[in-house]
């Protein structure tokens, strides 16, 4: 079940159900908590106004002009404010400044902000969990938008993800879709982008490198027309502190209506 854009938070229990004899689907006993330092990760992002200027990940920040979604430079306390009287609590969800993960309740005081007790490097997500905001909850360091939870929603809808320090998220599907119809000439373009932040050359498979910090990769791309699909056969492997953004743009025109759904498996690199 998604708490956020993104959901991976919570406890497995140290045992399968195949261990005491009994069968049943590998996503389905992930999905149960039954397999200990698995996480389900569900990720969606939604905006109304891609445009045609640059690739960028779907969030409540985006613009027509796109572009990639920028990130804080150094960790960073935030402050949550809404633009009526909301007076819910709000789970944060980011990692720390080494993309360990953190998280808190912040109770909003209407229109007054409040600040984190925690600096966040990385938001990746926010949930209402009492009842839905009735205006748009912000979360800002000083005037830059780093999150957002539009009226009504009662979560962020945004296309991010950084993969959290001692963890790997392995990628096992991605879905788009975009309001360009099969009579129109315009289409869209979709790419996963990676920046790797704590890769290391003597990270590899059989082999060959994985991540090299500092690198930022295009790992996918695509154009497609109203929907496209790819369930990976084999998932896709994601390091630690691995910023990843789901990105549209169209090839002309807009503002049109994206959505990004993704999904996989958060698995703890260690026990202990």
């Amino acid at each position: 079940m998604a708490v956020s854009s993104v959901s991976f938070y919570g406890n497995s229990s140290p045992t399968s159900i195949t261990r005491k004899g009994k069968h049943e689907p590998f996503e389905l006993q992930v999905g149960r908590g039954d397999i200990a330092y698995h996480y389900p990760v569900e990720i969606f992002g939604y905006s109304t106004a891609v445009g045609s200027t640059a690739l960028g990940p779907l969030w409540e920040g985006l613009t027509q002009s796109g572009g990639a979604y920028v990130y804080p430079s150094s960790a960073v306390q935030m402050t949550l404010v809404s633009s009526t009287t909301d007076t819910q609590t709000i789970f944060v969800m980011g990692l720390d400044a080494n993309f360990n993960m953190l998280s808190e309740y912040i109770t909003l005081n209407g229109t007054t902000g409040v600040t984190t007790v925690n600096s966040y490097f990385r938001i990746n997500g926010l949930n209402v969990v009492n009842g839905v905001n009735a205006g748009t909850v912000t979360c800002k360091n000083s005037t830059v938008l780093y999150a957002q939870i539009n009226p009504g929603i009662g979560q962020t809808q945004a296309s991010i993800f950084t993969v959290p320090n001692g963890y790997t998220f392995y990628l096992s599907y991605v879905q788009g879709n975009a309001s360009i119809g099969f009579t129109s000439s315009n289409y869209m373009l979709y790419a996963e982008s990676n920046k790797y932040n704590l890769g290391n050359p003597a990270d590899n498979i059989n082999g060959y490198p994985i991540a090299y910090s500092g690198n930022t990769n295009v790992l996918s791309q695509s154009p497609f027309v109203q929907i496209f699909n790819i369930p990976y056969t084999v998932p896709i492997q994601h390091e630690a502190g691995t910023d990843i953004q789901f990105q549209l743009k169209s090839n002309s025109g807009g503002p049109f209506v994206g959505s990004i759904f993704a999904g996989g498996y958060l698995i703890a690199n260690s026990v202990g």
